[in-house]
Formats: structure tokens, C-alpha cells, sequence
């Protein structure tokens, strides 16, 4: 189901490219291990898990955990870039609003 909802957010333009990949790895990592149980005990054994359940939430913790740290470098790159663009935008607004002003006072100084 998770690789169809994935997908169904690409075909409709909900979700990038480059997120895409990563959401649709983890979904046939998920569909592998549930399908494939031999390799989860394997893979339970070869890092100390009890039990193959704990080994499947050690996963989703560190992928979430990785989502998050990719999220908040995002976030603080894009805060920057919108504080830039602010800073930038009200630097134009002043100088059209001075631009603005001359031509006002040359009408002026005309009439």
C-alpha cells in the first residue's frame, strides 16, 4: 500500500523527485523484509536484537531520525533564503519608493 500511495503522489505532482526515491527504497525495504522473514532474523541476529519486531523499529527510528536532520537542514536553508529575499525585496521597495518621489518632485518642479 505504501509503495502505491507513493506513486499515486508522484503521478499527481505531490511529492519530488528526489524525495520520491528515498520514500519508495524504504518502502521495498519494508516489503522485502516483511516478504523475506529468514533475512530479518538474520539481520535481528547480526545486530544483537531479541526480536525481529525490535529490529524493525530500531529501522524506522534511525530512518526517521535521518528524515528529520535532512528536514531541518532544509528548513534552515530555506529560512535564510527567504530572510535574503526579504532583506532584498525591501531594499527595491525603498529605492522604487525614492525613484517614485523624484518623479514626483520633477512634476512638480515643472508645473
Amino acid at each position: 500500500m505504501l509503495i502505491l500511495f507513493i506513486l499515486a503522489l508522484i503521478r499527481r505532482r505531490k511529492l519530488k523527485e528526489e524525495y520520491a526515491l528515498l520514500w519508495l527504497l524504504t518502502g521495498m525495504a519494508v516489503l522485502i523484509l516483511v516478504v523475506w522473514y529468514d533475512l530479518l532474523e538474520v539481520v535481528s541476529s547480526l545486530i544483537g536484537a531479541v526480536a525481529p519486531t525490535t529490529t524493525l523499529f530500531l529501522f524506522a527510528f534511525l530512518f526517521l531520525m535521518l528524515i528529520s536532520i535532512h528536514f531541518s537542514v532544509k528548513f534552515s536553508k530555506l529560512s535564510d533564503q527567504i530572510k535574503d529575499l526579504t532583506q532584498e525585496m525591501a531594499f527595491l521597495r525603498h529605492e522604487l519608493e525614492d525613484l517614485e518621489s523624484d518623479v514626483d518632485t520633477k512634476k512638480k518642479d515643472q508645473v
